[in-house]
């Protein structure tokens, strides 16, 4: 019982942690792409450690809370279809062969962000951007979403480091 509540707990306050640094990718700028990949990092330990229940329930709570309180629909769409869950199918990419792996992620990555972005162009905000641009975003976004690729593992050992303190 104490240690459900402990972790019980300890998901709040990381919700709650996941939801400031969205809010703060929104009034800072840096939101679309940045905000969810930190937030989709911060969930590794969680789900490394309590299994990926956690992970799930974590990602669909910050999702929620997002979509309520950041006025953001792209960052909060990106976290929601792609970067919050994307650290748990990426152990299960790793094991195919590189050349795969590397366009399956990709794949994975341009169709999620083309659908998200043709429901925030053609539906929430249908004056938001002119062709030319989205390309331009969308190669941009290719290039930060393989990086995120790279360094997310770096990352987890990092954040793995310290949060394992906190939740053994």
């Amino acid at each position: 019982m104490k240690q459900q509540s402990r972790r019980m707990a300890v998901c709040g306050v990381i919700a709650a942690l996941g939801v400031v640094i969205m809010l703060l990718g929104n009034v800072l700028g840096l939101g679309m792409y940045l905000a969810p990949m930190i937030v989709g990092a911060c969930l590794i330990p969680i789900g490394k450690t309590w299994g990926v229940k956690y992970h799930i329930l974590l990602w669909i709570a910050i999702g929620i809370l997002s979509v309520i309180f950041v006025s953001n629909p792209e960052q909060n769409l990106i976290f929601l279809g792609l970067l919050g869950w994307y650290p748990i199918l990426r152990p299960t990419l790793q094991r195919l062969p590189v050349a795969l792996r590397i366009l399956g992620k990709i794949l994975l990555f341009n169709i999620i962000i083309i659908a998200l972005e043709a429901l925030v162009m053609l539906v929430l905000v249908p004056e938001s951007m002119e062709a030319p641009f989205v390309v331009v975003l969308l190669l941009l976004g290719n290039a930060t979403f393989l990086l995120y690729d790279y360094v997310l593992p770096r990352i987890e050992i990092l954040i793995s480091k310290y949060a394992n303190r906190l939740l053994q």
